[in-house]
This record gives structure tokens, sequence and C-alpha cells, in this order.
């Protein structure tokens, strides 16, 4: 077959995992620090909406929490309660394909009834899901340092 005839070639795309991964951190990164400014802003609409419609929830000393609209109600009392001044230090992120996960440490303060703070802190493990362009949290564990009060 003439050269001018012959079938074309496919054009070979080079996808760089290396930029997929980027791309993932950056965007859990980005959405991580927009929860926690909701959270100490009080926005119950821009924590919530980080989550997946079938999202875990780990916490300490509770039952685990099964799907984001019961998040919500879980997450309203410490909200209304006050607990405040919520950061989050990202120690490690990993991807794979659609499913990334990330690592670190938090800190909190807490409201007492007598009208003081206690500081709180402790680590965490989020598992995330990629799905439409989009990222959202599909389980959320934490648990704090400190031993339980009594």
């Amino acid at each position: 077959m003439p050269k001018h005839l012959s079938k074309p070639k496919k054009a070979r795309v080079k996808v760089s995992a290396k930029k997929t991964t980027v791309s993932a951190v950056s965007a859990i990164r980005q959405i991580g620090a927009g929860w926690a400014r909701h959270w100490n802003a009080g926005e119950l609409d821009g924590v919530i909406a980080a989550y997946a419609d079938d999202a875990v929830y780990l916490t300490p000393h509770h039952e685990t929490v099964y799907g984001r609209d019961a998040i919500r109600e879980y997450v309203k009392a410490p909200m209304r309660r006050g607990v405040s001044d919520l950061a989050f230090q990202v120690t490690y992120i990993k991807q794979l394909g659609s499913i990334a996960w990330d690592a670190g440490t938090y800190s909190m303060s807490i409201p007492q009834t007598d009208g003081t703070k206690t500081e709180d802190r402790g680590k965490y493990l989020t598992v995330w899901r990629r799905a439409g362009g989009k990222w959202q949290i599909v389980a959320d564990a934490w648990w704090s340092d400190l031993p339980p009060a009594i």
C-alpha cells in the first residue's frame, strides 16, 4: 500500500502519574483547608459538602455514622456546642487511581461547662474518592491523643 494511503498511526498519549498525584494532593489539601475554615466559621453546609453520599464517619467514643445526612446530624452538636479553632496538619497523602488517603494531626478547642476551653489534639485518617472529576470524603476517622475524661 502506498504511504499516502496507509492507515494513520494512532497518537500515543503519555499520562504522567506524577501529574495526577500532584492534582490529588493539591485538591485534598484545598478541600481539607476549606473544611476547617467552614467548621471554624460554623458553616455546616460547607463542612458537609466535602462528604460523599455514602461516606462513613468514625469518631472516638461514638458509634460509626453512615451517610452524608447522618454525618450532618452528628456534626451539628459539636458545632452548636462551640468546638472551634480546628486546625489540620497534613503529613501524608497517597493516591491509587480514583482513591486517595491522607493522614495527619489535628488540634481544636472544646468549651467546658465552666466557661473554660480544653485543647484537644490527635490524629486522623481520611479516605477520598474521585468521581466526576471531584474528590469527596468516603471515610473519615479521627482519635484524640489525650486520655478519655472519666
